[in-house]
């Protein structure tokens, strides 16, 4: 996917929600900025038991991840991929945060 369209944030939402654990956080806000080899970037803002998808960036994130596409996002946030091979392949990374990195990855997950 080389474009952003809300209509792919929307359905990725949609893939997400019935699996959504925010307690898993352990903190009523947090902020992921997800930067993007060649793509547009997204934020996912969890605020208290709701979270929201949206294009661009936050200008105070709780932690920027790195990822190679947002396939590769979509397939780490439904499970469909392993964190620890994308993490080894060089797909996925963060800027800090190891620890939430890694519950991210088991936030939505079934």
């Amino acid at each position: 996917m080389d474009t952003l369209t809300n209509d792919w944030l929307v359905k990725l939402r949609r893939d997400l929600v019935d699996n959504f654990k925010p307690e898993l956080l352990g903190r009523s806000r947090t902020i992921f900025n997800f930067e993007f080899d060649n793509e547009n970037p997204i934020k996912l803002i969890v605020q208290d038991k709701n979270f929201y998808l949206d294009e661009g960036r936050h200008s105070n994130p709780t932690i920027t991840i790195y990822v190679t596409s947002h396939r590769t996002l979509r397939d780490l946030l439904t499970g469909s991929v392993d964190g620890m091979s994308a993490f080894m392949q060089g797909k996925y990374k963060a800027d800090s945060n190891i620890v939430l990195s890694q519950l991210l990855l088991y936030l939505f997950r079934p």
